[in-house]
């Protein structure tokens, strides 16, 4: 294969290969589990992510619900999502923010990302710290970043920032830097030959 023939990097690959139904694709993952393990949590239900991923299944549960749930992928037997790889934020403007924690388990070797809407007039959720004592750090950078304000957070100091700083969020596309930083990037390329 020559570079001309390669795919573009960045990319991504078809999500729904011919013929392939939602149910189908369900029934590949860890859904059933997650979904009767989550049964329980909340009166609103729980749904798969229509989004599909290369390796996590994922998962939308509201916010009022989405501590419990957690809790519950941590602590189900069939699943123990013991790990909290990672939390960040997505902003979504004025549809609000997307809580995103990405969990993996160590026995099962298991992963499953938990999406949590939040609306752009409420931006609270509760913390995860009660389940994952390293949500603590992510939380407080998430809080720094996008504002999202996490309800019983032990320690809520600012992590990057200087202390004063609380009325600018880097990550948000609002930011008033935004526009020059994605400018300052535009130029930026590798000649021909060089990677």
């Amino acid at each position: 294969m020559s570079p001309d023939d390669a795919p573009p990097v960045g990319d991504p690959p078809d999500e729904t290969p011919a013929g392939e139904s939602d149910a189908d694709y369900l029934a590949t993952t860890i859904w059933a589990q997650v979904d009767a393990a989550l049964s329980g949590i909340t009166a609103i239900p729980v749904t798969a992510e229509e989004e599909r991923s290369v390796i996590d299944l994922i998962v939308r549960i509201p916010p009022r619900e989405v501590v419990a749930g957690l809790r519950v992928l941590k602590s189900a037997e069939e699943l123990r999502f013991d790990y909290l790889r990672c939390l960040t934020a997505i902003d979504l403007e004025d549809e609000g923010i997307d809580v995103v924690y990405h969990l993996y388990s160590s026995g099962t070797k298991q992963n499953v990302t938990v999406k949590s809407r939040l609306p752009a007039d409420r931006l609270e959720v509760g913390t995860a710290t009660s389940v994952w004592r390293a949500a603590n750090w992510y939380e407080r950078e998430v809080q720094e970043m996008f504002g999202v304000r996490f309800e019983g957070h032990p320690d809520p100091r600012t992590l990057l920032l200087p202390e004063e700083m609380t009325d600018v969020f880097p990550l948000r596309k609002s930011h008033p830097l935004a526009e020059i930083e994605v400018l300052q990037g535009e130029g930026i390329a590798y000649e021909e030959g060089e990677l």
